[in-house]
């Protein structure tokens, strides 16, 4: 069962009432509440369950549910979700803390062939080096998972003699209100969805006077034409 359907069926059991406590779940009435059949309701009550979803318990052979600390959890970030679908669209605004990468944001950055088509496409010279900045909200973490399917304005990779440097992905941002610049995901990278990587045209730990643990906002507008 795909998330999207998961989410759409703990809305729904929520409204009856599962997210506040145990209710009864008889099959005929959730297939007239869902709008499907008993025997798709028995299925999908067991994927849930499965999944760690919702509580099930016979009590004298009746079924009772509730939905469970992860479910709650699924429909608060979807709700956020769709509350910043309405406030930001287009945009994606994210709110993490300054940290230390692994050093190597320099090093790529500094390259040539990457620096003129950054110039190019997002319209400046990055100063050579990256902010990493580490998501610690898990609908954060949920939106970058989101950003990193989408395209982005695409900076080719390249060869030299001692190695292979992949395509990199960038999307224009806007760093706390002020600068300009670009969030980047290298098409091998090595952080997970808990980290952007932000490139700038300043150094943004001096212009902002940043230490590790400082908060930073990060707003992020899409380019679907």
């Amino acid at each position: 069962m795909n998330i999207r359907l998961i989410r759409s069926y703990l809305l729904d059991l929520y409204k009856l009432g599962a997210g506040e406590k145990m209710i009864k779940a008889p099959t005929t009435e959730l297939a007239n509440f869902l709008g499907v059949s008993q025997q798709s309701v028995s299925r999908i009550l067991n994927k849930l369950h499965t999944q760690d979803y919702i509580y099930k318990e016979l009590r004298n052979r009746v079924l009772w549910i509730r939905i469970t600390e992860k479910g709650l959890m699924e429909i608060e970030d979807y709700i956020k979700y769709v509350n910043d679908v309405y406030v930001n669209p287009g945009r994606f605004v994210f709110e993490g803390y300054v940290s230390t990468g692994l050093g190597e944001g320099a090093y790529y950055m500094s390259r040539k062939q990457y620096v003129t088509q950054f110039e190019s496409i997002l319209g400046f010279k990055p100063y050579p080096g990256t902010l990493n900045v580490r998501l610690k909200n898990p609908f954060y973490i949920y939106q970058n998972r989101l950003l990193r399917r989408l395209n982005g304005y695409k900076i080719k990779g390249f060869r030299t003699k001692e190695r292979v440097f992949g395509d990199v992905k960038a999307f224009k941002a806007i760093i706390n209100d002020r600068i300009d610049g670009a969030v980047i995901y290298a098409e091998r990278s090595i952080y997970g969805f808990d980290m952007l990587e932000v490139i700038a045209p300043e150094y943004l730990r001096g212009f902002f006077k940043l230490k590790d643990g400082d908060k930073i906002k990060v707003v992020i507008y899409l380019n679907m034409e």
